[in-house]
């Protein structure tokens, strides 16, 4: 199995980080051959370059060998069949591991991958933010950094993406892009279209729910897929798929099932131990396929908006793919694609378990309603830049459902300086997982954890009825971050907290909902967590 091993060679009076790997499964105990190019660690030239630390700190601190956790065989003996992690998702995979080692412990680099930590402890969560710098290093899917960079380059011309790129040219490339997407006017302009595609979705709804029953003759995650699929690809690439008509896009259902085989094979090429950077099985190739199709039905769409474009008068606020392409045509055509493969899934399961949350707490989506009645007093009323700024409680239960079930359960980042995190040193170079998911469900960090209390998020009093809880003002603010931190925030923040919001209020202006499964929802993880099993809601509507 392939190990990572940092040294330290001394340069003069500078120190030098180096990685090498070691080769030792069974009898194959050789050096990879010079013939089979090795994996590179693009982000190994951006870790810090000064001494080794000898500040008191970490010379009084635990050393990096004395970290709990398995060793490399052990843990590749943890996932094979009839292993203890055999076929577990990394949700579970997580806990096992937190109750066999503790709230610190350390995992081996597998395949050429650097060691990685996980941390249950906010204070190292601020550590690891606090020291990340400018240029935060966080691995995301390395196959997609293979497949733009080495595969298709005549499409992307050597761009990453913001998932893939690192230093200097991730810098460059976000702030390229910040200003389209991460302006709240700029996001918000989408408003009207995206509250017409909440509206369709509703009629659709309507035309699927018993009236005897108020319950759905139809799968209503997938339903909600179509309506995320549908409202970000109008952000994407200005263009409606038709997914919520009875005549949709042949190309946009092609696209559907090549997203689902993406965010399997991902979990198994990016996130388990594989041997794909040194051979490519018959599955990884697929997989590529996969990417192939995924490229081509993006570029296809781009295109035909270009196209459309030069016939078109052009309005007075751009919109996103058209101040995407102003920059560079490759820019657009990687942020159009990363936002399809990010708002599709993550999205309409953020929805589902904010909806679930809302549906076994009446109460609180009672609160909900009357706040919705205020801002709407005719659901068919239009939701504006200026009523939906009176919406403190939708956006309370929002935040609430994600503390409780974060789509993803972890942050992670690449220490590029030397740490001492749980009164252990953990070396720059070093891979760190936060485990925000575990510690936003521990009475420690949230009194009655388990409860769904909107309340907390609030900044502020409502009125008499809807007030604050004390406890939040002395939160610590590092362990609940459902889109990351820093300068690497997630760069669809503001498009799904958009979509969210204008479902959510159309949906809650008009129905009461309750949850009619007789289990708790369960959810599947791969690379995000995203609801399974029995999945069913009733929609009764409101008298008014």
């Amino acid at each position: 199995m392939w190990k990572s091993r940092l040294t330290i060679k001394q340069l003069g009076n500078k120190s030098q980080l180096i990685r090498g790997r070691l080769f030792s499964v069974g009898s194959a105990l050789q050096q990879q051959p010079q013939s089979q190019p090795q994996q590179q660690n693009h982000w190994e030239e951006l870790l810090e370059t000064t001494p080794i630390r000898s500040d008191e700190e970490w010379t009084n601190a635990k050393d990096y060998s004395d970290l709990p956790g398995p060793g490399a065989l052990r843990l590749l003996s943890y996932f094979l069949p009839g292993g203890k992690l055999h076929n577990t998702n990394l949700v579970q995979m997580n806990r096992r591991m937190r109750e066999w080692y503790g709230d610190i412990y350390r995992l081996p680099g597998l395949m050429g991958k650097t060691d990685v930590v996980f941390t249950y402890n906010p204070k190292d969560f601020e550590v690891t933010y606090r020291n990340e710098g400018l240029w935060p290093i966080r691995i995301g899917l390395e196959t997609f950094t293979y497949y733009r960079k080495v595969v298709r380059p005549d499409v992307f011309g050597g761009i990453g993406g913001l998932v893939s790129e690192q230093g200097k040219s991730w810098a460059e490339f976000r702030n390229k892009v910040n200003p389209v997407l991460m302006k709240v006017q700029n996001v918000r302009q989408n408003l009207p279209q995206i509250d017409q595609i909440s509206k369709e979705f509703i009629e659709k709804l309507e035309t699927l729910r018993d009236p005897a029953t108020h319950t759905l003759n139809a799968d209503f995650h997938e339903q909600l897929k179509s309506w995320a699929f549908e409202a970000i690809s109008f952000v994407a690439l200005n263009t409606r798929m038709g997914l919520l008509s009875d005549q949709p896009d042949a190309n946009a259902a092609r696209f559907a099932e090549h997203m689902t085989d993406f965010f399997n094979y991902s979990f198994k090429y990016d996130v388990q131990p594989s041997v794909w950077p040194y051979y490519k099985t018959p599955e990884f190739k697929k997989f590529l396929k996969t990417y192939d199709h995924i490229t081509e039905i993006t570029t296809n769409y781009i295109e035909a908006a270009i196209e459309r474009f030069k016939h078109e008068e052009q309005p007075d606020n751009k919109c996103v793919l058209q101040q995407l392409l102003a920059i560079n045509k490759q820019v657009a055509v990687v942020m159009a694609m990363d936002m399809l493969m990010a708002g599709i899934d993550t999205t309409s399961s953020a929805f589902v378990t904010i909806l679930y949350h809302l549906a076994c707490n009446p109460e609180k989506q009672s609160q909900l309603h009357r706040e919705l009645q205020r801002t709407l007093p005719s659901p068919d009323d239009a939701l504006t830049l200026e009523n939906t700024k009176n919406l403190p409680y939708l956006r309370a239960c929002i935040k609430e459902g994600l503390r409780i079930t974060s789509i993803t359960p972890g942050n992670f980042r690449i220490t590029t300086k030397d740490l001492v995190l749980s009164g252990y040193r953990v070396p720059r170079g070093t891979g760190i997982l936060m485990g925000v998911l575990e510690l936003s469900n521990s009475d420690e960090y949230f009194a009655s954890s388990a409860q769904f209390v909107p309340e907390r998020c609030l900044k502020s009093d409502i009125n008499v009825e809807t007030k604050v809880c004390p406890e939040a003002r002395n939160r610590n603010p590092f362990v609940y971050l459902p889109f990351g931190f820093g300068p690497r925030t997630c760069i669809g923040k503001r498009i799904a907290e958009l979509e969210i919001e204008t479902l959510l209020a159309r949906l809650l202006r008009r129905y009461k909902v309750s949850w009619l499964a007789e289990t708790p929802l369960q959810y599947e993880s791969t690379i995000i967590l995203s609801p399974r099993g029995d999945i069913r809601f009733k929609f009764e509507p409101h008298s008014d």
